[in-house]
C-alpha cells in the first residue's frame, strides 16, 4: 500500500468532493492510501504537517498556493509533489490591489517551482505551467453519473431553465437576464430554477430557488428542462472546468453554455448549444424550449457522453498511473 498525503484547504468545496473524495475509494482498491489533511492557518501546525511529508510516498497539494517559505519546507521533506488544480488560482475572480496580485504571483511561482508534476483540469491551466517548464497532465473534471437521476419524460407546464452554482458566480447569471427576458416574450410560461446558497435579486421570469445540498442537488436538477452556464471570458474563468455542465448532462438535460474554459470541449452540437452574445442566448433558449424532441435527444446524448468521457474511473486510472 502506497501512502499519499493530500493537503487541501476546504473539504466542502465541490472541487475537493470530485477530485479527491470521489476517487479516494477507487484508488484504495488500487493500493493507494490517501491521508487527507486540511492545511492549518497556524504556522507551527502547518510546518509540522510539511515535516511529516517525508513519511509518505507522495504528496498531492490540491489547489492551494504556498508562501515561499512553506514551499521550501515541503520540498525539503516530500519525496514527490503533485500539484493539482481545477481553477485559475494564480489569478483573481474579482479586481484586487497591487499587493494582492504580487503576493499571489509570488506564491504561484514558489508552488510551481517545487512541483514534480502538475495535474490540471483543462488545457488553459496546463499551458500556464508548461510555459514555465513544468511536466503537466491534463485531467478533465470527472463525475459519478450514477448519482444523477435522468430527466423523466414530461410534457406541458412550461419550460424551466436551471442554474446550479454558488453566490460567488451569481453575477454571471445576472448578465444573461436581458436575454432570458427576450426569450420569455416569445415563450409563455418560461421560468428559472436556481440551485445555490442564494438566488438572484431580480429576474424577468418567475424564479424558484432551491437551497443547495449535496444530498438534494440531483433531484433538484431534474426539475429543470435546460441547464444554463453563462460565463464571462477572462483570466479567471478560462480556468473553469465545466462541472455544472457535466451535472446537467448527467441529469439528461441539454446545456446552453458560454464557450469559455472547458465549456467549449464539453458541449457538442449533439449535447447542447454554445452561446456568446445576448442574441445567441435568446435564440438558443427559444430553440430548445420550443422543441421537446430536440431536448430529449440532446439530453440522452449528454448523459451518454458523461458516462463515456468523464467517468470517475478515468480520474482514478490517471492518478494510479502517476502515483505508481
Amino acid at each position: 500500500m502506497k501512502r499519499v498525503l493530500v493537503i487541501t484547504t476546504n473539504l466542502r468545496q465541490a472541487s475537493y468532493r470530485l477530485w479527491i473524495a470521489g476517487i479516494r475509494p477507487l484508488l484504495a482498491g488500487r493500493g493507494f492510501d490517501f491521508d487527507v489533511q486540511v492545511r492549518s492557518k497556524r504556522l507551527f501546525e502547518r510546518r509540522a504537517l510539511f515535516r511529516r511529508a517525508g513519511g509518505y510516498d507522495a504528496v498531492i497539494l490540491f489547489r492551494k498556493l504556498l508562501d515561499p517559505s512553506d514551499a521550501r519546507l515541503l520540498r525539503r521533506h516530500a519525496k514527490r509533489i503533485f500539484y493539482a488544480l481545477d481553477d485559475a488560482v494564480m489569478y483573481h475572480a474579482r479586481p484586487v490591489g497591487c499587493f494582492s496580485r504580487w503576493r499571489t504571483k509570488r506564491r504561484f511561482e514558489a508552488t510551481a517551482k517545487i512541483a514534480d508534476h502538475v495535474v490540471a483540469g483543462n488545457d488553459y491551466l496546463a499551458d500556464i505551467f508548461r510555459r514555465r517548464g513544468n511536466d503537466v497532465t491534463v485531467l478533465p473534471t470527472c463525475i459519478d453519473a450514477s448519482k444523477y437521476a435522468v430527466k423523466p419524460d414530461e410534457r406541458g407546464g412550461g419550460v424551466a431553465l436551471v442554474w446550479i452554482g454558488s453566490s460567488s458566480t451569481l453575477g454571471y447569471l445576472d448578465e444573461i437576464m436581458p436575454a432570458v427576458g427576450e426569450a420569455a416574450q416569445r415563450l409563455p410560461g418560461l421560468r428559472l430554477i436556481t440551485i445555490a446558497d442564494r438566488t438572484i435579486d431580480r429576474a424577468p421570469v418567475p424564479v424558484e430557488h432551491i437551497a443547495w445540498s449535496e444530498q438534494e442537488e440531483a433531484a433538484a436538477l431534474v426539475r429543470g428542462d435546460i441547464g444554463i452556464a453563462p460565463t464571462p471570458d477572462d483570466q479567471w474563468t478560462r480556468g473553469k472546468c465545466g462541472f455544472k455542465i457535466l451535472q446537467y448532462m448527467a441529469a439528461g438535460l441539454p446545456a446552453i453554455a458560454s464557450p469559455v474554459g472547458a465549456n467549449a470541449q464539453i458541449v457538442t452540437p449533439q449535447t447542447g448549444v454554445l452561446a456568446t452574445t445576448p442574441r445567441e442566448w435568446t435564440d438558443a433558449i427559444v430553440r430548445l424550449a420550443a422543441d421537446l424532441e430536440l431536448r430529449r435527444r440532446m439530453g440522452a446524448a449528454g448523459r451518454a457522453r458523461v458516462e463515456a468521457q468523464y467517468p470517475l474511473v478515468r480520474a482514478a486510472e490517471t492518478w494510479a498511473r502517476l502515483l505508481a
